[in-house]
């Protein structure tokens, strides 16, 4: 398999399942325990961007050249959103 479609997968795995290890668990990768303090937040854009890198992985097999795009856009905008969603996440809620 070409490494474009293999390594958008496999980062879509580990996202998936670092994501569904926050929402269910409570759980994060050790090296984001220190920082991350709203863990719900946090695994949704983990989510988020797993399923933005399976679009990636499987975009190319699209044979539309006009949906490739499409797909590649909505991809790079999910992912963007992920991150918000991940970088709010590791913000301290704010308490009155």
């Amino acid at each position: 398999m070409d490494r474009y479609v293999v390594v958008p997968g496999a980062i879509a795995l580990l996202f998936a399942a670092g994501g569904i290890a926050a929402l269910r668990t409570g759980w994060v990768f050790p090296w984001l325990r220190a920082r991350v303090h709203r863990t719900g937040l946090h695994g949704r854009g983990q989510l988020l961007m797993a399923a933005a890198f399976a679009v990636q992985a499987l975009a190319p097999f699209s044979d539309e050249r006009a949906l490739r795009s499409g797909l590649g856009i909505a991809s790079v905008l999910a992912l963007l959103a992920g991150l918000v969603l991940m970088v709010l996440g590791q913000r301290p809620r704010h308490e009155r």
